[in-house]
């Protein structure tokens, strides 16, 4: 029984480290401000294409929809979606 979970821990200390995040999947950046996220996405980011087609139907551009654009949507948006349409920052 203890060789078994020597093996087994063995065997997690071996392939934990392999273990990356890409940067797409490492912690979204946080924005203080509409200007700063601007600055990086013009047309703001959205949560999702259903978002980002209610914002195209508003009258605005289409905003990111990439799976980092996603990221840093549900990061910043407590602070960035004052109106709560699900888009951030759009223009």
């Amino acid at each position: 029984m203890i060789k078994t979970f020597r093996g087994a821990l063995v065997a997690l200390a071996v392939t934990a480290p392999l273990v990356v995040l890409s940067p797409a999947e490492a912690a979204a950046p946080s924005f203080r401000s509409c200007d700063a996220l601007t600055a990086k996405w013009p047309n703001g980011v959205a949560k999702g294409p259903v978002a980002a087609a209610k914002a195209v139907r508003d009258g605005y551009s289409r905003p990111a929809t990439t799976k980092l654009a996603v990221q840093v949507y549900w990061t910043n948006y407590r602070r960035l979606d004052r109106d709560k349409d699900g888009t951030a920052c759009e223009n």
